[in-house]
C-alpha cells in the first residue's frame, strides 16, 4: 500500500518511522501497547504523515523552500535548546550519525511552522464574556479534588514473629472502636513518638498509598476500616470527613484557562487549515501490483 499526496509519493519508512515514534509514546506513557493495537498505529501515522506533508506542500508553494542556511541555523537553536548536541539525540530519538534525516525532519518543521504561524498568527486575548463562557463549557476540568480526612493506627513488624501479632492487636484496636471506643485514644497505644499523630488530616488521591485510598475514600464519615495490609505495614483507618470536589472559581485558575483556551483555539484552526487542504488536494492509496 502506497500513500500519494497531490503526486508526492510518502515512502514506507517515513510511514514506520512515525508509527514507531507513535508506538514509542504511548509506551513511555506506561500504556500496553502490544500488537492488537498496530493498526490503531498505523491509522495515526498515516493522518499524521498526510497532515504534514499537506501543510508542507502548501507552505513551499506559498513561500518557496526552506534554505539549507535556515536549516543549520535551526538545528544549532535546538541543540542549545536541549542543552547540547548529546542532550538533543537523546531527548529526540534522532540518530548522531544521519544527518540527512535530521535536516530533512528539521526544514519540514520550519516550513509547517512558518504556514501554521501565518494562518493562525499571534493569540488573540479572549474577551472576559468569551473566557467565562469556555471556563463553563469545560468545568469538569477545573473542579477541585476530593479530599478526605481520617484518623490512623499503624504497626510496622520488626521481624517475621511480630506480624501475627500486629494483626491481632490491631484487629483488637478496631473491636474496642467498634463498641464505641474514641478511635484516637484507642490509636495512642501505637504512637511510639512525642510528634506522631493518629489525625492524618485531609488528603486527595496521590497522596497515600493506593491501597488505604481506596479504602478512605470508599467509607463514609465515621465508619472504621478492618485491618489494612501494605508494604509498609498494618494499619486501621477512621474517616472523620471529606470534602467534595467542586468548581475551582475562575478568578484563581484564570492563566491556566486562558492557556487551555487558546491552546484548543488553535489546534481547531489547525484543524480547519488541514481539513480545506485536504478538500482540495488529492490523497490516494495505492495497492502495489503484485
Amino acid at each position: 500500500m502506497s500513500l500519494i499526496i497531490n503526486q508526492e509519493t510518502i515512502s514506507d519508512e517515513m510511514l514506520y518511522e512515525e508509527f514507531d515514534a507513535i508506538k514509542t509514546h504511548y509506551q513511555n506513557l506506561g500504556e500496553v501497547v502490544c500488537c492488537d493495537r498496530d493498526e490503531e498505529f498505523n491509522e495515526l501515522a498515516k493522518e499524521n504523515v498526510t497532515n504534514r506533508t499537506l501543510l508542507n506542500q502548501e507552505s513551499v508553494v506559498r513561500f518557496g523552500e526552506v534554505g539549507d542556511e535556515e536549516v543549520t541555523t535551526k538545528l544549532v537553536e535546538l541543540k542549545k535548546e536541549h542543552g547540547g548536541e548529546e542532550q538533543f539525540y537523546e531527548n529526540t530519538g534522532l540518530e548522531a550519525g544521519d544527518e540527512e534525516a535530521i535536516q530533512r525532519k528539521v526544514a519540514l518543521s520550519i516550513s509547517v511552522d512558518r504556514l501554521i504561524e501565518a494562518e493562525i498568527g499571534e493569540d488573540p486575548e479572549p474577551g472576559e464574556e468569551e473566557l467565562e463562557k469556555y471556563y463553563q463549557d469545560n468545568i469538569d476540568g477545573y473542579m477541585s479534588p476530593e479530599e478526605v480526612r481520617a484518623s490512623h493506627m499503624f504497626v510496622e513488624p520488626q521481624d517475621p514473629e511480630a506480624v501475627e501479632k500486629a494483626f491481632v492487636d490491631l484487629k483488637a484496636a478496631r473491636e474496642k472502636v467498634l463498641d464505641g471506643a474514641d478511635f484516637n485514644e484507642v490509636a495512642e497505644q501505637f504512637l511510639h513518638k512525642e510528634e506522631d499523630k493518629s489525625d492524618l488530616g485531609f488528603f486527595k488521591r496521590g497522596d497515600l498509598s493506593n491501597e488505604l485510598e481506596i479504602i478512605a475514600f470508599s467509607m463514609r464519615d465515621g465508619e472504621t476500616s478492618p485491618v489494612i495490609v501494605t508494604h509498609f505495614g498494618y494499619h486501621v483507618l477512621h474517616r472523620t470527613g471529606g470534602k467534595p470536589s467542586e468548581p475551582i472559581p475562575l478568578k484563581e485558575i484564570r492563566d491556566k484557562v486562558v492557556e487551555q483556551f487558546l491552546a484548543d483555539r488553535r489546534e481547531q484552526l489547525m484543524a480547519e487549515l488541514i481539513e480545506s487542504l485536504k478538500a482540495k488536494g488529492k490523497i490516494e492509496e495505492v495497492t502495489a501490483d503484485v
